[in-house]
């Protein structure tokens, strides 16, 4: 039986399922719910579609889950008794032999049904701004898809859309790690693009309050960083800290998106896609207002994500 009581030490007991928990920000996640002082997980179970592929949860508080997120009855017993789900499952460059389709759209589905009939009461979901299920890029389409199913099982919990999250091992730091390894890096545009990357602890922050507030009533919120800058001078910034200043080799927009076609074509599930080329080359920038004032949660500044993030070197 649930129970939500507290405990003699004021700690709050409940039971948490982690989906895609091996990625950046569930396995900061799993760190920040083992030591955190307001939340004591009864359970804290970390799904995984491989245990052979999750050595960087090995030694953290969570119950490892190999599950099939096709299969019905593996899902629903891994989350059989959970009082939350949070689902990080999903990918703008799915595995091999999925799909964007299969990874957003079937994937949160299949979760999100089972949850519902195992009784979980509050989901968070990571989306991303510009998400709608009439978008015309796939990504976004099958995200706001993913949402709508999210809003039809549930009546509490979070959807949020989160644009670039920058940590100490998050994809698009290692990414700018990798860009900053050469002395010339190549960006379309110039990496002109205007971007609002959001810190992976206010991330975290964010799924905490919505695992402590199991009444808010769902809510599709957008949630970024509090500055709004070019790539270019992220790039440059980061570059500072790890002693490197490279040179930018702009590569025109219309040659670069003209490209992607053409691999997308030849391969759907290239990281080079035209889908991916949209996403990450075309600005999708908004407010989070809102969701900064209902939960009380601080916005880290590019500069102290970076400092957080990467190794300074003088």
């Amino acid at each position: 039986m649930r129970t939500n009581a507290l405990r003699p030490d004021g700690r709050r007991p409940i039971d948490i399922a982690i989906t895609g928990a091996n990625g950046a920000v569930g396995k900061a996640l799993i760190e920040r719910l083992g030591s955190n002082a307001s939340i004591s997980p009864s359970r804290l179970r970390a799904l995984v579609r491989d245990l052979g592929r999750s050595a960087n949860l090995r030694g953290l508080p969570a119950e490892l889950i190999q599950v099939d997120y096709d299969d019905a009855e593996s899902l629903a017993r891994a989350v059989e008794g959970a009082d939350c789900v949070a689902h990080l499952a999903g990918s703008l460059v799915p595995r091999a032999g999925d799909s964007l389709l299969g990874a957003n759209l079937l994937t949160t589905k299949n979760v999100a049904e089972a949850s519902r009939a195992q009784g979980v009461k509050s989901f968070v979901y990571l989306s991303f701004p510009g998400a709608d299920a009439s978008s015309e890029n796939e990504y976004l389409r099958t995200k706001g898809r993913a949402e709508d199913v999210i809003a039809e099982n549930f009546d509490s919990g979070a959807i949020f859309r989160v644009p670039m999250i920058l940590g100490a091992d998050t994809p698009a730091m290692n990414q700018i790690k990798r860009l900053l390894a050469s002395s010339v890096v190549p960006l379309v545009a110039g990496g002109s693009v205007r971007i609002q990357p959001i810190f992976l602890g206010d991330v975290i922050n964010a799924i905490e309050w919505v695992i402590l507030h199991p009444e808010a009533p769902l809510a599709r919120m957008n949630l970024v960083g509090p500055e709004t800058l070019l790539y270019r001078d992220l790039l440059m910034r980061a570059g500072r800290r790890l002693g490197k200043q490279p040179r930018i080799l702009t590569i025109p927009r219309g040659l670069g998106r003209a490209a992607s076609s053409i691999i997308g074509r030849l391969s759907p599930s290239s990281p080079m896609s035209r889908t991916v080329f949209d996403i990450i080359f075309y600005e999708h920038l908004c407010s989070d207002e809102d969701a900064r004032s209902a939960m009380s949660i601080p916005a880290t500044g590019i500069d102290e994500t970076l400092d957080l993030s990467l190794p300074h070197q003088e």
